[in-house]
């Protein structure tokens, strides 16, 4: 029997394929008898291929499956290590993903994990050839967005307040998230070094009263409770391109964790709408989000208490960004996308007052 996890091309077999997708129970008595490998372009944190399967028997099997697996590059993989970012993606699909029955996420094949190793193997359905990756430089349209929210309702509502997930130890447990944000402080002085120039004064004013903070805030977070993606924009949403294609597919589960439902909200409507176009829309975005919410039963979350959700959960980008850029390698796409979205996110955290609905000023 072949190895379940495999870290590189060379063990991407016909033979390993097989294994994997009859246990998966979509294979049968068939075989594979051919793989072809591309690799899928835009992982910084793990490796992504394409594989083109041909069978003796096809049966319910897939003409290709995408494969995650660990990165090549020491830091990369270092950095995924600490901050536990395989083994979340894979425990999402283990352990949540079956109790999201409407949200349109890529199936799974199979999600394998060494705890200590902290290598993996991730077998996803290809959704390339339907639908185009969403891209932070490029505006979402209003149906997008919408469509997006739609999906955020489909992932937080079935495990609103949930005790099933409260139970699951490597989720609930906060000390992963509580250590990721004491770390963001130290971020503000090389940031603004780095990008300052390129800042309105008012947000290095926002930047310097909230950084400092960032372990007050986060555990300041209340109930209502669900599970953040974390990473909650444009760059991971696969948008449809044809009819049979859902209209939103949401990837890259390496970020989740339990906490307040505004985060999610808050971060994608940051990241996909430039200031003005989201000063116009985001109230009947929200509006129709939360309208969306009660629809799905939950319960005890009124209006106001969505909007206030809404307004603190942009302090998330604030301290993402600030806090982490400076530690992401510069090139010039790079620099671009995160001058762009802290200057979004700062915009939006000064119009929505977010520091006073978070209370930190």
């Amino acid at each position: 029997m072949p190895k379940k996890i495999v870290t590189s091309l060379d063990g991407m077999t016909a033979e390993w394929f097989t294994a994997l997708l009859r246990e998966a129970g979509v294979l049968g008595g068939g075989r594979v008898e051919s793989v072809s490998l591309n690799p899928v372009g835009g992982g910084l944190i793990a490796n992504m291929v394409r594989a083109t399967l041909t069978y003796s028997d096809a049966g319910d099997a897939p003409a290709s499956v995408v494969v995650k697996y660990p990165s090549d590059d020491k830091g990369s993989f270092g950095l995924a290590q600490a901050m536990g970012m395989y083994e979340l993606e894979i425990r999402f699909y283990q352990d949540v993903a079956p109790h999201l029955p409407r949200m349109s996420i890529p199936k799974c094949y199979s999600a394998q994990f060494d705890e200590q190793t902290c290598r993996f193997t991730l077998v996803l359905e290809d959704r390339g050839a339907n639908t185009r990756p969403g891209d932070v430089l490029r505006a979402a349209t209003l149906d997008e967005c919408a469509a997006v929210f739609g999906e955020l309702v489909n992932f937080q509502a079935p495990l609103w307040n949930s005790r099933a997930v409260a139970e699951l130890g490597w989720l609930a447990d906060p000390r992963r998230t509580l250590g990721v944000f004491d770390s963001l402080p130290a971020g503000l002085a090389p940031f603004l070094e780095r990008f300052g120039h390129a800042l309105d004064p008012a947000h290095v004013k926002l930047f310097e009263l909230v950084l400092p903070q960032a372990g007050k805030w986060v555990r300041s977070w209340q109930a209502p409770t669900v599970v953040q993606h974390g990473d909650f924009r444009s760059d991971n949403i696969l948008f449809g391109v044809t009819a049979e294609a859902p209209r939103a597919t949401v990837i890259d589960f390496q970020t989740i964790r339990l906490g307040p439902p505004g985060v999610d909200a808050a971060y994608f409507m940051g990241s996909s709408l430039p200031t003005d176009a989201r000063r116009k829309v985001e109230r009947e975005l929200i509006a129709d989000y939360h309208q969306r919410l009660v629809a799905a039963d939950v319960e005890h979350f009124d209006w106001n208490a969505c909007w206030a959700s809404y307004r603190e959960g942009a302090m998330y980008a604030v301290y993402l960004f600030v806090g982490m850029a400076s530690q992401v390698v510069s090139t010039e796409r790079g620099d671009r996308v995160i001058v762009d979205q802290i200057r979004r996110y700062a915009d939006m955290a000064v119009d929505l007052e977010a520091p006073q609905a978070a209370g930190l000023a």
